[in-house]
């Protein structure tokens, strides 16, 4: 009978001697050779997703080019400005593009008036909305729509967000007009009103040409650089994919949009949910890099990157002719799709279907390298099971690590999202941080290995078998979830399963090396692909997310996971050592380092700025001006300049920190509601009130009613669903014709019922733009101008 210290004899296939430990620079070469090949894959993958130069005026007017394209983006931007729904500024900007697009041969304009009913979450919006629409008959009736938005956030001019997309689309639609007749039909919605709730869409399914459409294209902007990113597809999702992999010159998209969006991780929407609801299939293209400035002062056109608009138009053109030029296929397509670039030079996608074969193709590589491994005598099914388990462990606490210490920042010293302006630095701290935890259970099994006498390059295969068994496992968990990204498993598997093969045939541990390290390449491009996208997505999310608390510790998640993700495979070649402690401590070291920068690192900067909420309202006799902070970290430190006391409020609109100051009152009249009739009802205890809501100037009134007194109202449209912590419902009236509303309202019992109504207008006051004025550089102010009155019906 055994002992726990039996040693177990090495495999005879070990009859190659590995490098000598002594030897320093044979104990480095897998660390520099799994850098190494980091640092190339990151270089690669960042030049592979430039934007394309900018084409000029004097381009062929079949073709897209940027510089026609930016003058109605300009001109959108900075000619006419904010293009608020109800405001003169917005009805300039339609007449300017109906003009614009009446040049365009074959094309047939009209601007529509639309009136309706949209639930927006949890709030009823009664709408008057104007569309530009416009339509490029083909030899089908059937049509491939195009929309964009071309209304802009009460916050700023939204050169990006979405004067871009209007400009993109008139580009798009120029190159369509004067090239030969297309076999389907293209039709444009250049609708008014997507920021406030997805209007301009639902205005345009009013439209009779709305029944012509089979399939859209919507373009959007988060940001206001890199490549136009193919984000959602769908529902039925293969033969739009396919279109798109075919045309588009320098695909870029992935399915991880999608499965945010289908897990409601996104708090936000996009016209392509209006489409999608009715039942068409579709495509949604948005920028997405430089998140910062959107829904802000700062979307301007100088900010706009060089070849954005000119990506996002190649592509929305290139995938439109391809729709345009072959029959719709007939019934539903095959469902939800996975779908994903490489390099930005090709687009990989395939069914839900084909993903389970592939995953079960991608098992049986990995059980035959497996057999091939053990047979060959390279590693033990035993050792291998326990190997499984380690590089599991390994894996958790390679995540926990960095996300534990992504609570000391505001905890413990009160020094928060360090990482906002610098991405970078969470990505160097809290990914070396999961190198180092990766580390730690690796370095307690390895000397449990060499204390039983496994050869150093059998732990290597050990080690790498096991990770490549973690991957097998996960693949089918994501896949069991349903989750596109289960891609990424996919190919570290495949991968990892290849390069094992390719080892076993080798018999110098050098190359041994090389052909485990060439299996990890694939998984980690993909893998550095992804989590870039993310970051850059997500950190200039976070200065405007409505939460109460940190966001570092989800910042470190998110800049540990590719890296902990890498270390699966990445570690095993380090294997051969069975001491991991200077490795560890190297690594713990620079990872303390960056914290402490992280730390030191001032959030903010004037292009990279904090997101604060002003609002001057008029309340009942009062006039103040209410200040909060849209991130987490308290705005106070930004209202030092602000003059009189600042007194703590509630926190409105933002979620953070809730100030006001008393300011000098501006000349806005408050909102009138005037009782037209009120009528009891003695059998059912219920009476009607009919209201006339003026708004006169202002571009959107809100009546908010208690919960607890409405039975029902006049419009064609049941109450909102609500949460059970809410206590009223929310009626939104935008642009109503003539500046007022008529509703009536069925209230319970006859106690009076306080009913309060808020008036926004588009223009800044005085005491606002004063207010602003004093903010510091590295802020930037969302301004809105209220009036508000309670009425007791």
């Amino acid at each position: 009978m055994g002992t726990a210290a039996e040693t177990v004899a090495p495999l005879a296939r070990y009859d190659v001697a590995p490098p000598s430990p002594s030897s320093w620079f044979g104990a480095l070469r897998p660390w520099l050779l799994g850098l190494g090949l980091t640092l190339v894959v990151v270089a690669i993958q960042a030049g592979a997703i430039r934007t394309p130069s900018p084409r000029t005026a004097d381009a062929p007017s079949t073709e897209f080019s940027e510089e026609r394209a930016q003058r109605v983006m300009r001109h959108l931007a900075e000619g006419i400005g904010r293009r608020i729904p109800g405001t003169p500024a917005h009805q300039e900007a339609a007449t300017y593009l109906a003009s614009v697009l009446r040049e365009l041969p074959r094309l047939e304009v009209e601007i529509q008036e639309a009136e309706g009913l949209y639930l927006d979450d949890d709030t009823l919006v009664a709408y008057t909305v104007r569309n530009v629409v416009a339509r490029l008959p083909g030899r089908r009736p059937d049509a491939v729509l195009l929309s964009a938005h071309y209304d802009s956030s009460p916050e700023g001019a939204g050169a990006a967000d979405d004067a871009l997309g209007i400009a993109a689309m008139v580009e798009v639609a120029r190159a369509l007009a004067n090239g030969p007749e297309l076999e389907n039909t293209v039709l444009f919605n250049f609708n008014g009103a997507e920021e406030y709730g997805l209007l301009g869409a639902a205005g345009f399914m009013q439209h009779r040409w709305a029944s012509q459409v089979r399939t859209f294209l919507n373009l959007e902007a988060t940001g206001l650089g890199g490549r136009a990113i193919l984000f959602r597809a769908g529902p039925d999702a293969s033969w739009l994919l396919e279109a798109y992999a075919r045309a588009v010159p320098q695909p870029f998209g992935d399915v991880l949009g999608q499965d945010l969006f289908q897990h409601r991780l996104v708090p936000a929407g996009t016209d392509g949910h209006v489409y999608r609801s009715a039942g068409i299939s579709g495509l949604d293209l948005a920028l997405f890099r430089d998140g910062y400035a959107v829904h802000s002062p700062l979307d301007r056109p100088e900010r706009v990157e060089p070849g954005s608009l000119q990506h996002m138009g190649e592509s929305a053109l290139a995938v439109t002719r391809e729709l345009a030029t072959r029959p719709f296929p007939d019934g539903k397509g095959s469902g939800p799709s996975i779908y994903y670039d490489v390099l930005g030079r090709w687009m990989l996608q395939y069914s839900a279907h084909a993903a389970w074969a592939w995953a079960a193709a991608a098992a049986l590589l990995v059980a035959g390298a497996t057999v091939l491994a053990t047979r060959r005598k390279l590693v033990r099914l035993s050792l291998a099971a326990e190997g499984l388990g380690f590089c599991t462990l390994s894996l958790a606490v390679a995540l926990v690590v960095p996300i534990a210490f992504g609570f000391l920042p505001h905890y413990a010293f009160e020094r928060p999202h360090g990482w906002y302006a610098s991405p970078w630095l969470a990505v160097a701290a809290f990914g070396t941080l999961a190198v180092t935890g990766a580390l730690l259970p690796r370095a307690l099994w390895a000397r449990r290995l060499a204390a039983r006498g496994v050869a150093p390059q059998e732990r290597v295969f050990t080690a790498w078998l096991g990770g490549l068994w973690l991957w097998v496992l996960t693949l089918g968990a994501l896949q069991l979830l349903g989750l596109g990204t289960a891609y990424l498993a996919l190919w570290w598997t495949v991968g990892g399963a290849l390069g094992l093969i390719a080892a076993t045939f080798l018999a110098s541990p050098r190359a041994r090396m090389m052909a485990l390290y060439a299996g990890w390449v694939p998984g980690l491009l993909l893998t550095v692909q992804m989590g870039r996208s993310l970051l850059e997505l997500f950190v200039p999310v976070a200065g405007h997310l409505r939460l109460g608390v940190p966001l570092d510790p989800l910042v470190a998640l998110l800049a540990a996971l590719p890296v902990a993700l890498a270390t699966v495979l990445g570690l095993a070649p380090v294997q051969e050592q069975s001491r991991f402690g200077p490795s560890a401590t190297a690594f713990a070291t620079v990872s303390v380092a960056f914290l402490a920068a992280l730390l030191l690192r001032f959030p903010y900067t004037p292009e990279r700025p904090k997101r604060l909420w002003l609002e001057h309202r008029l309340q009942e006799g009062r006039s103040e001006v209410h200040y909060s902070s849209w991130d987490f970290p308290d705005p106070r430190a930004a209202l030092s300049g602000q003059p009189g006391p600042l007194q703590a409020a509630a926190r409105m609109p933002g979620f953070r920190g809730g100030y006001t100051a008393p300011v000098p009152p501006a000349d806005l009249p408050a909102p009138q509601v005037e009782v037209l009739e009120s009528q009891d009802d003695g059998t059912t205890a219920l009476r009607t009130v009919r209201l006339r809501l003026q708004l006169g100037a202002a571009y959107l009134g809100r009546v908010r009613i208690p919960r607890a007194a409405l039975a029902g109202w006049s419009l064609p449209a049941p109450l909102p669903p609500l949460a059970p912590e809410d206590s009223v419902y929310v009626l939104d009236v935008l642009a109503p014709p003539g500046g007022h509303y008529e509703v009536s309202l069925r209230l319970r019992g006859q106690e009076e019922v306080p009913v309060d109504v808020q008036a926004f207008f588009a223009e800044w006051t005085p005491p606002l733009e004063e207010a602003r004025s004093r903010l510091p550089a590295w802020t930037t102010a969302n301004l809105r101008v209220s009036t508000y009155a309670t009425i007791r019906l």
